[in-house]
């Protein structure tokens, strides 16, 4: 009897087939030319958090597996193993364009109390800004954002002292360089705005009618006022004042107070959160006119265009039942005195006070008001 026995040969395939790098939703395919697999992608494409995908012959292996390489930071050398064991290394070689970019990308001037961002022109490379004077400029903290890759001499982390115009030298990553001149200066200029023009009177205060509409009883409510104060420039405020049309008085009875009143005011920025709080007397002669509120200890810094809603009301108004007018505009216009107006009103009775944002309302008066601080 004669035996054969049929031996299966084994592949000897160990070649990379094709060899691609996916980031995102890019994927780039690069050529192999015998054992080398090179390239170079553009500055933008980090080579970093990647996906390869490396195809091989059936039955052959690859290390490392290109499963486990997430950056390539250098040379990479993988070896593929045929079937009947022949090993090819290749050496993979891909690199990064060398960024171009040399800008400046945000400065904030950080404040005990505030960050406020600076204005960058990346076309003359003057960055600058204005900010309160209660910050010294010669101990400044001024953080810097940079392109990515780049380096910026000096080292704005050593830079304390902006009492003078400063200049950073930006380098890429290829070498090229913009300079930039810091210029940091006090809001010094001070301003003065006021809203007086004025055609119409808004209750304001308590009420102690007996036979007042709309179900309201005697020492009951409490009526306050408000008004959008939107600036052209940053703004730090030193007062802020409201106008009542006469004295504080019972309606009923037309007896006049002659008692000194609290009024209190509220500010919130465009989100409607309270930026601060605070109060001022008003003296027992008063007769009309405009009533200031101190904001000098207040911190306050308003960005320019953007909204501030200001409410202001009697304290204890309900409980003293006197009131006043407060005087406003209903012409329509535009500009610093032509922003919506608020009204506010709150019931002992309803368990309620004009502390609460939702006893208040936009109103489509203009109410006068007056502004003072620095630019």
């Amino acid at each position: 009897m004669i035996s054969c026995v049929s031996e299966v040969s084994l592949s000897k395939e160990n070649t990379i087939q094709s060899f691609t790098i996916t980031k995102g939703d890019i994927t780039k395919e690069f050529s192999i030319e015998e054992n080398s697999i090179s390239g170079i992608v553009e500055s933008t494409f980090e080579l970093e958090n990647i996906n390869l995908n490396i195809s091989i012959p059936k039955g052959a292996t690859i290390s490392p597996d290109p499963v486990t390489v997430k950056s390539i930071n250098g040379p990479v050398i993988f070896i593929v193993t045929a079937e009947n064991g022949d090993v090819k290394n290749y050496n993979v070689d891909i690199k990064r364009e060398p960024s171009t970019d040399n800008f400046i990308l945000e400065v904030n001037v950080k404040t005990p109390n505030l960050v406020l961002s600076t204005d960058i022109n990346n076309e003359n490379g003057l960055i600058t800004k204005r900010i309160p004077e209660s910050n010294d400029l010669k101990n400044l903290n001024v953080e810097f954002k940079f392109s990515k890759y780049a380096t910026v001499t000096p080292d704005p982390k050593t830079i304390k002292d902006y009492s003078e115009p400063v200049n950073f030298t930006v380098k890429s990553e290829s070498g090229a360089e913009k300079i930039y001149e810091v210029k940091i200066e006090h809001m010094n200029t001070k301003i003065s705005r006021s809203c007086t023009d004025t055609n119409a009177s808004k209750w304001f205060g308590g009420d102690n009618r007996t036979n007042a509409p709309d179900d309201i009883l005697p020492y009951d409510r409490n009526v306050g006022t408000g008004q959008i104060v939107i600036v052209d420039k940053n703004l730090v405020p030193s007062a802020f004042s409201i106008h009542l049309q006469e004295g504080f008085a019972y309606y009923e009875g037309k007896q006049k107070y002659n008692k000194r009143v609290t009024l209190k005011l509220i500010i919130k920025d465009s989100n409607f959160n309270i930026l601060a709080t605070t109060t001022t007397e008003v003296s027992q002669s008063f007769n009309g006119g405009f009533i200031p509120f101190d904001l000098q200890n207040l911190n306050l810094y308003f960005e320019a265009n953007k909204a501030y809603s200001f409410y202001w009301y009697l304290v204890d108004g309900d409980k003293l039942g006197v009131s006043s007018g407060s005087s406003a505009d209903t012409k329509t216009g535009s500009g610093f005195c032509y922003n919506s107006g608020y009204g506010g009103q709150a019931r002992i009775s309803r368990n309620n006070s004009l502390e609460d944002a939702n006893v208040w309302f936009q109103h489509e008066w203009h109410f006068n008001i007056a502004l003072e601080g620095k630019e």
